[in-house]
């Protein structure tokens, strides 16, 4: 299989997410939503709709996975034709914009995996596979094409040049 790995064509920092993002509170719309306490699993089911700081996930199905021991959110599974997922890395930085069949965020790892059509964008380059990775903390992604079409996409927008600085007008001589 053919596999892409690279750094820095796809303007990225070193994490996914504002810091304060996870400071937020975590909110989920959806149409119907059932949990097993045991497992520490919740299903949402039915234009799900999740925000949390500048995350937004949008999927016709979304299981949250709670850790066993503290109760936080291990691991976020969004499955939709497409589901989609989009949040702001850097307050300065533009969003990145993701999409695919299934998005699988693994909170504790730093780690995204985009499944089946996977398509990520951010500043204007994107990238297409049928299987993104995304590992936040080495700031590393991989990409792979499907067993018929091994190939991936990759757009890298060409560089703008810098705007240059107006002249300021001469000055007119007094009559």
């Amino acid at each position: 299989m053919l596999l892409l790995a690279f750094v820095a064509a796809v303007p990225a920092g070193k994490s996914w997410a504002l810091p304060e993002d996870r400071q937020q509170p975590m909110h989920i719309e959806s149409d119907s939503a059932s949990r097993d306490d045991r497992s520490g699993i919740t299903i949402y089911v039915g234009s799900v709709r999740v925000d949390q700081g500048t995350m937004h996930i949008e999927a016709d199905k979304v299981t949250v996975y709670m850790t066993a021991g503290n109760k936080q959110v291990d691991r976020i599974v969004c499955n939709g034709n497409p589901a989609t997922y989009q949040q702001k890395p850097k307050p300065d930085a533009e969003i990145a914009k993701a999409h695919a069949e299934v998005i699988e965020y693994q909170v504790a790892k730093d780690f995204i995996v985009l499944t089946r059509a996977a398509h990520l964008e951010q500043g204007g380059s994107t990238l297409e596979g049928e299987l993104v990775t995304y590992d936040i903390a080495k700031d590393l992604m991989q990409a792979r094409g499907s067993e018929s079409n091994r190939r991936i996409r990759m757009v890298i927008p060409p560089q703008q040049p810098a705007a240059a600085t107006p002249t300021p007008p001469a000055p007119t001589p007094a009559h």
